[in-house]
């Protein structure tokens, strides 16, 4: 996206007068990005923001979560710089590369037609004279009013509403109406569904049954190549009284017609029951027919039941901010792009970078899913942050034997996963294949799980097998050498420094995950002979953790030898991308985004922080924020070390990555690692929470900005909610036993039973 147009959405997308994102005018550039700004979901179902009166291939999107198959993935690699040439692409693997796995696209069940007389609304026709269209994460309930004027002087107001069903996963409702202004044209309603879709530029679902019958319609397609997975879509059309007309067949489109007359205005109600072969043993047609058959009241019924639903789940999610109303409904914005992001209801597939607003990286998990956006649901839905979890003990037997084929013990996880667990990484790429941290990003996620929620049956059922495999991956996976454990030839979560020996991120994090899990052995046992406890006892012992004689963490061996500059155009956020002219970022300590910061901030992992501000002033410096992961951990950092200007601007760009567009690949899906940051931003760095088996501590760094700032989290069964005013944290327990706190501030460190409300002076 070139900057003016980056520019004009930052213009037309902003607050309006109830504090909601509301796009204000019709922009035909912008369809793509606010089609994945206006996505609804619900964990189950992703439906990105197109039309519901024509949906372009590149912008309209119904994805499954789960719903896969393979596609021939055209790839254009380019090496602009001697990096790229040398360390990223394997000219082999290229000509090898061919079919990947990927989310597939389904038809386009939206498709709404409006005839004005003889004239079809389309924004881009006629003129629009009113606009405005937003998203309220309050309700998860999308909207869109215009008023329209057909070129003959006819205006129509009409307004469109939709949401994907939290009652029920597999529902989701659309309201169309239309009101003549000035004239008393015929109105034609279609309503139905469209099958000539593309997921990757390609056919990838075929039509087995499409029917219209009474006004409703029944879709059965199944995906083509690998998987060939079945699915169906119920249609239910409410229409107002009119004349029935034959069936709407065009170009894969399907529908039924009834042409309107007379009336003040005209409603449209439609339900969709959606299902995949994955909801039911039965054949999946059956299913979604009987289902489909059985959805009963208005699109007023059926909304008043979800938003109860949606109320009880998104209420510990939604952080109020008071005195900055645009941080409240950014922040607002963002927990609702990652409340829909994750599966509520079953362990199929794990959370994805983008969530389910878009095809890009094929909707593949990655390991900010444990790091970035498994923290947002431990704090507030755990059952959520359990069935992610449950993913990957799913993909355990695939990881075993992951870790075979390259030669080491127990569970190697797939960098980057999809339904089956098996390494879906490009292989026309070299080191992501490197960055084995995923193997300590599981079992620390499993460990901050159990922290939080004290969930023994899952420890003893799955979360500890999990533990033992990647222990034991790890024990065969370092090198003795200089009388210590080291671990080489890796990558780190910087992708700029491929192959390096004893990341910082990876030892700190695998130190970590061994040492918990060795503890905990005495609680549940470990599932090792006497000679494997031993083995990985030792590595614990004796792991490598860098860190100079100054405090300085050094991101991996020889870091600090490297040059600490690179050719570059911009400063600060601006940097991203900017460093194409020698690119030699493998000789420069230049990173793409947080390593060693992680270890202070997004990560418990015992680092002594005695030297935390000295390694935040270096490593920022040297950061280019071109991953969008960095945002948040900087602003958590730039809290934590009392510098709030630094956490405003690196919390906004957390907040508004994708309104904002600032890396120009918006219209992709949204990058819903760093929407989840915003939520941990505020807990971890303006509460500074942290938690242990023994309660829960704070360090509260108080907003100068903010009149103030009421977020909840959960711990064992407790609901807490905290409010951060001026140099005042109050703390009350909404729900649960007592539970012990310690506030640290100013005025030093106090501890308290916490049974109903405590307020600390800092």
């Amino acid at each position: 996206m070139t900057a003016s147009a980056a520019e004009r959405i930052r213009d037309m997308y902003g607050l309006n007068g109830k504090g909601l994102p509301c796009e204000s005018c019709y922009e035909i550039a912008d369809e793509p990005v606010l089609a994945t700004l206006f996505t609804t979901g619900n964990g189950y179902m992703g439906i990105r923001g197109s039309f519901e009166e024509y949906a372009s291939q590149r912008i309209q999107g119904a994805f499954v979560r789960g719903y896969i198959d393979e596609i021939i993935e055209v790839c254009e690699p380019f090496a602009d710089n001697e990096y790229m040439k040398k360390y990223y692409l394997n000219e082999e693997g290229l000509k090898r590369f061919e079919r990947q796995e990927s989310c597939v696209n389904m038809p386009d069940f939206l498709l709404v037609r409006v005839q004005i007389g003889k004239k079809t609304f389309f924004p881009w026709e006629g003129k629009v004279e009113k606009w405005e269209r937003w998203l309220d994460p309050s309700t998860a309930e999308y909207v869109r009013k215009v008023i329209w004027n057909d070129g003959d002087g006819n205006r129509t107001q009409l307004e469109f509403r939709r949401f994907a069903s939290f009652a029920c996963q597999n529902v989701y409702c659309q309201q169309v109406k239309v009101r003549p202004l000035n004239h008393a044209l015929p109105v034609r309603l279609i309503s139905g569904a469209d099958t000539a879709v593309k997921t990757g530029g390609q056919f990838i679902t075929q039509t087995d049954c499409a029917e219209e019958k009474q006004g409703d319609v029944f879709l059965a397609f199944h995906a083509v190549n690998k998987f060939r997975f079945a699915a169906a879509y119920s249609i239910r059309n409410r229409f107002p009284q009119g004349t029935r007309e034959e069936t709407y067949l065009e170009n894969g489109r399907i529908g039924a017609c009834v042409l309107c007359e007379k009336q003040d205005e005209y409603v449209l109600e439609k339900t969709i029951f959606v299902g995949t072969e994955r909801d039911t043993d039965r054949p999946v047609s059956e299913w979604v027919r009987e289902n489909g058959a059985a959805i009963q009241g208005s699109y007023s019924d059926l909304f008043r039941a979800h938003l109860a639903e949606y109320r009880k789940y998104f209420a510990p999610m939604d952080i109020r901010i008071e005195g900055d109303r645009e941080a409240d409904g950014w922040l607002r914005f963002a927990s609702y792009h990652t409340a829909i992001s994750a599966p509520m209801h079953d362990s199929v597939h794990g959370i994805s970078a983008k969530g389910l607003t878009g095809e890009r990286y094929n909707q593949f998990v990655w390991w900010d899913a444990e790091i970035h956006q498994l923290p947002f649901f431990i704090h507030t839905a755990p059952q959520t942050a359990k069935n992610e979890l449950l993913y990957r003990y799913r993909c355990l037997a695939q990881a075993k034997e992951n870790a075979r084929k390259a030669g080491y013990d127990g569970a190697k996880f797939a960098f980057c996963s999809s339904v089956t667990g098996e390494e879906r990484v490009w292989e026309y790429v070299r080191h992501p294949f490197m960055q084995v941290h995923i193997n300590s990003d599981i079992p620390y996620g499993i460990l901050n799980y159990y922290t939080y929620t004290g969930d023994d049956e899952f420890m003893r059922r799955y979360g500890m097998e999990i533990l033992c495999e990647c222990a034991k991956y790890w024990a065969s996976r370092v090198t003795e050498r200089n009388g210590r454990y080291e671990i080489l030839q890796v990558t780190g979560t910087d992708e700029h420094h491929p192959y390096v020996d004893n990341d910082a991120y990876t030892n700190y994090c695998v130190h970590y995950v061994l040492t918990r899990y060795l503890q905990l052995c005495g609680r549940f046992g470990c599932g090792l002979d006497e000679a494997e406890r031993q083995k990985i006892a030792r590595v614990a012992e004796k792991l490598y953790l860098p860190c100079d004689e100054s405090g300085m963490i050094p991101q991996f061996d020889g870091y600090f030898g490297l040059s600490r500059s690179l050719e570059e155009a911009g400063k600060g956020t601006l940097k991203q991308f900017q460093m194409k002219k020698s690119g030699l970022y493998h000789k420069s300590q230049i990173i793409k985004q947080p390593d060693v910061a992680l270890l202070y901030t997004f990560v418990n992992v015992g680092v002594d922080r005695s030297r935390y501000a000295e390694n935040w002033d270096y490593y920022e410096q040297m950061c280019e924020t071109s991953s969008s992961l960095t945002f948040p951990v900087h602003a958590v950092a730039s809290a934590q070390n009392g510098r709030m200007l630094s956490f405003y601007n690196y919390f906004m760009d957390t907040l508004k990555i994708d309104a904002d567009d600032l890396h120009g690949v918006a219209w992709q899906g949204v990058h819903s690692g760093c929407l989840a940051g915003g939520y941990l931003s505020v807990l971890y760095g303006l509460f500074g929470l942290t938690a242990s088996e023994d309660g829960l501590a704070f360090r509260p760094n108080p907003m100068p900005f903010f009149g103030s700032v009421t977020a909840q989290t959960l711990y064992r069964g407790r609901k807490i909610q905290m409010r951060l005013k001026g140099d005042s944290l109050r703390l009350t327990l909404l729900e649960g036993e007592p539970v012990r706190v310690t506030v640290t501030g100013r005025k030093g460190r106090r501890a308290a039973e916490l049974g109903h409300r405590c307020v600390f002076a800092l």
